[in-house]
């Protein structure tokens, strides 16, 4: 008999409920002793961002990562990064000595959010192997988890620390901004040399460090550490009961 194939956008969805259940405020308070500081307001807006940028729905991640790849190839290749600023000195004079900083932490926070990549496929191929189908349960998808070598599934929660971590330097975060908004102005001046694909890309990245920018602007320094620290605390909370699960069954 025939199964239905698990495919990478049914691991989207399932992650993103999943996300959707651990970040409950009430049960956090039970989990850890959270700061003062981290409200019921707060982990809203973190699991809000959560699910809304870092883990949108399939069709929106999609977008992201086609956008995100195209956005690669210009860390990849320095004549295009000077196509768009014309030279260094020019760049710095512009931008302020910070600008090669900023440009790097912007294309790096990028290339975290790619990091989920791999794991879905991961997590898609072992479904299948396993025989489980699309509409998986909670338990089916801790089988997948657990399936996994341990060091992929932290290395993505790394991917994800990362992320939220560089979203807190909300003064370099505006100076990337700043600098991806000249990028979009330059390269539409210029559509012949660059695609709109390109431009597209550019302008999905933005909107992702601006709600990043949104949402840690608004707190404090000691707050935006504890939010990112509880954030790690929280995944790799999850993990361990996942081990911890499937290893007391034998």
């Amino acid at each position: 008999m025939s199964t239905e194939t698990t495919e990478e956008h049914h691991i989207i969805y399932k992650f993103r409920e999943m996300v959707d259940k651990r970040y409950i405020y009430a049960d956090l308070v039970i989990r850890f002793q959270l700061s003062p500081c981290i409200t019921e307001e707060v982990v809203e807006e973190v699991k809000a961002y959560f699910l809304e940028t870092i883990y949108p729905p399939a069709q929106k991640r999609y977008e992201l990562e086609d956008a995100f790849k195209e956005l690669a190839t210009y860390m990849k290749q320095p004549k295009k990064i000077w196509g768009l600023f014309g030279n260094m000195a020019g760049a710095i004079l512009k931008f302020g000595r910070h600008f090669i900083q900023a440009l790097k932490a912007g294309f790096a926070s990028l290339d975290s959010f790619l990091g989920a990549k791999n794991f879905e496929k991961s997590l898609a191929n072992l479904a299948n192997k396993l025989g489980i189908e699309p509409n998986m349960s909670d338990e089916e998808f801790e089988d997948c988890i657990y399936q996994l070598p341990r060091e992929e599934i932290e290395q993505f929660i790394k991917d994800v620390h990362s992320l939220f971590g560089a979203m807190t330097n909300t003064k370099l975060l505006q100076k990337t901004i700043s600098i991806l908004d000249n990028v979009v102005e330059t390269m539409k001046s210029k559509p012949n040399t660059y695609p709109s694909k390109d431009v597209d890309g550019i302008l999905l990245g933005r909107e992702l460090l601006q709600q990043g920018l949104d949402l840690f602007s608004k707190y404090d320094e000691d707050t935006k550490k504890e939010m990112v620290a509880f954030i790690y605390k929280n995944e790799m909370w999850f993990i361990d009961q996942v081990y911890q699960k499937k290893e007391n069954k034998f």
